[in-house]
C-alpha cells in the first residue's frame, strides 16, 4: 500500500486524485499550500507526491528539490492548471516522474500513479 501527499490549492483536484487514489487502494493526505505540504512530507514517509506549480504561498517546481530530500525520495508527479513546456521540462529536469495538466483524464492519472 503505498502513500500519497496530494498539494494543491483547488480543492476540488485534491478530492479527486484522493478519491482515485483510495479507490487504488492506497491511503493520501491533502494539503492546500506549499507550507502545509513541506511540513507533511518532513513528518511522513510519501512514495508519492502530487505537487501542483502554482500555489498560494510558492511555486512547485521551485521546491521540488525539498520534497525529493524526503526519507523515502518520493517520486513527484507535478500537476498544473497552466500547460507550459518549459515547465515541464524544468520539472523533469529538476527530479519530478511526470508533469500532468489539470484536466487530464483519470485514467491517465491512474496510469502515471501505478507507475511512479
Amino acid at each position: 500500500m503505498a502513500e500519497a501527499l496530494i498539494i494543491d490549492d483547488d480543492e476540488r483536484m485534491r478530492y479527486a486524485i484522493s478519491a482515485l487514489v483510495n479507490k487504488l487502494g492506497h491511503n493520501c493526505l491533502c494539503a492546500s499550500s506549499l507550507e502545509e505540504g513541506l511540513r507533511a512530507a518532513a513528518s511522513s514517509p510519501f512514495d508519492v507526491i502530487f505537487l501542483d506549480v502554482n500555489l498560494p504561498d510558492g511555486n512547485g517546481i521551485s521546491a521540488l528539490p525539498k520534497f525529493r530530500m524526503s526519507p523515502l525520495h518520493p517520486e513527484i508527479i507535478i500537476i498544473t492548471g497552466y500547460g507550459d513546456p518549459d515547465g515541464a521540462e524544468l520539472a523533469m529536469q529538476t527530479g519530478a516522474w511526470d508533469y500532468i495538466e489539470k484536466g487530464t483524464r483519470f485514467k491517465e492519472i491512474n496510469l502515471i500513479f501505478r507507475r511512479a
